[in-house]
């Protein structure tokens, strides 16, 4: 009989190590996944590599796998550029591309980046704070680094 509750005891201690672990891990993984919160206006001028301002002349968008059961809209802005207030490379007139994104479908539903709040509609006039870019294309600061100044720009 001695064996049989050695036995019982050694389950329940493993039973114990894995709850243990499964929590630990989900603990880890949840604390890593926290919601982007907006920057003030000084610390969007701060991060910014530029500060662009124009007009929208057209928005593209498509889906993407983002992991196993997640889907991610992403935006493809052509700019068009009325003033640059920070940032070299840019000149007034040019068109650039500006790459943002938004969560289409989490399943489950965490908390966690969501992309970028403001996505604009064409002939909108924006101000865009660039995080970095990719190629040829601006990625704005998440999550407000795109704001839109007008519903209706004057022609």
């Amino acid at each position: 009989m001695a064996q049989s509750g050695d036995m019982l005891d050694m389950r329940a201690l493993l039973n114990h190590m894995t709850v243990a672990t499964i929590a630990g891990l989900m603990a880890m993984g949840t604390s890593s996944w926290a919601a982007v919160a907006p920057l003030s206006p000084e610390n969007l001028r701060k991060e910014a590599t530029h500060i662009l301002r124009g007009k929208v002349l057209e928005v593209k968008s498509r889906t993407r796998l983002a992991g196993l059961f997640w889907l991610d809209r992403v935006f493809t802005i052509r700019l068009r550029v009325t003033g640059v207030a920070k940032g070299k490379g840019v000149k007034q007139g040019a068109e650039i591309v500006v790459t943002a994104w938004q969560v289409a479908v989490r399943i489950p539903p965490i908390p966690g980046p969501q992309g970028h709040s403001s996505v604009p509609k064409n002939g909108e006039v924006v101000t865009v704070h660039v995080a970095s870019r990719e190629g040829a294309s601006f990625v704005p600061i998440m999550p407000n680094g795109i704001r839109i100044e007008s519903p209706k720009p004057p022609r």
